[in-house]
């Protein structure tokens, strides 16, 4: 993975009002477009948990003003419980290590990207959306763009599938971007399957993982301290549904919006932020 300094993620931008206007608009349109936890029937608020979920840093991205949401705790989230036995603990991990990179660090737009690999429009926005979107401005230099899989708590098959993509990205971003390419395409398959650990070890070795180390990474939990810490800064940012999309300093754009609302959004950004650098 391509890591990048801290403060190219928690330095806040200032307020823009002309894009809390666009964004009032976006989370109309957008809020029928994502995956929500939707009602597990249990009650929020377990401590311990919240506790071991909170990553250091988080708060540093929010802009001046915003108020994070609370969501329910999705049934998902109880295979998160068990403790990561390597790593560091989700406090001690800043957000600068979590996700992958794809882009410059000099991008004037930095852009967090949540979602879970058992949601539906998730799937939608990365085999119709995604891939137009970085050609055009993360390749082009204009947007740094981070993706983290995290467990929204709808879908516990999700899990073992984020482990599964997490030792990919072990090998290189490459296989990072092969595995979610077969697990989105093929996620009807995983989430339906009694054993989703052995569907995604099909994954892995179709995609060319060495597969020993492979096994290794994935019996022994070697990045669920991954896991836990995207779970903590998208508990710290108040995402509640997927997919969710975090611009550095300036707001939540929610949902799977069309490739050309996403254009226009994103074309609103680079005009704001270059008139303020002039």
């Amino acid at each position: 993975m391509n890591r990048i300094h801290t403060t190219h993620w928690v330095t806040p931008l200032s307020r823009r009002d002309g894009w809390r206007l666009l964004l009032a608009v976006l989370v109309t349109v957008g809020a029928a477009a994502a995956c929500t936890r939707g009602d597990s029937g249990r009650s929020d608020g377990n401590a311990e948990l919240g506790a071991r979920l909170t990553t250091r840093g988080a708060g540093g991205l929010l802009p001046p003003g915003f108020t994070p949401s609370s969501g329910s705790r999705g049934r998902g989230l109880e295979a998160l419980e068990r403790q990561a036995p390597t790593g560091p603990l989700p406090e001690e991990v800043t957000v600068a290590e979590l996700g992958v990179d794809f882009g410059t660090t000099e991008a004037p737009v930095k852009m967090i990207e949540f979602f879970d690999y058992g949601c539906g429009y998730c799937r939608a926005f990365h085999q119709d959306t995604r891939g137009p979107l970085h050609e055009e401005y993360v390749d082009a230099g204009q947007v740094l763009w981070k993706s983290v899989p995290f467990i929204l708590g709808r879908w516990p098959e999700s899990v073992p599938v984020t482990l599964a993509a997490e030792c990919a990205r072990d090998q290189g971003r490459d296989y990072f971007e092969a595995i979610s390419d077969l697990l989105f395409e093929h996620q009807s398959d995983w989430k339906a399957a009694s054993a989703p650990e052995e569907v995604a070890e099909g994954y892995a070795q179709e995609v060319g993982l060495d597969m020993p180390r492979y096994r290794t990474c994935f019996e022994n939990d070697e990045f669920l301290w991954r896991v836990h810490g995207h779970n903590g800064v998208a508990k710290g940012l108040g995402v509640r549904g997927t997919p969710t999309f975090f611009v550095v300093g300036f707001g939540t754009i929610p949902g799977a919006l069309p490739l050309e609302t996403f254009r226009e959004v994103i074309d609103t950004l680079l005009s704001q932020v270059a008139t303020e650098q002039m």
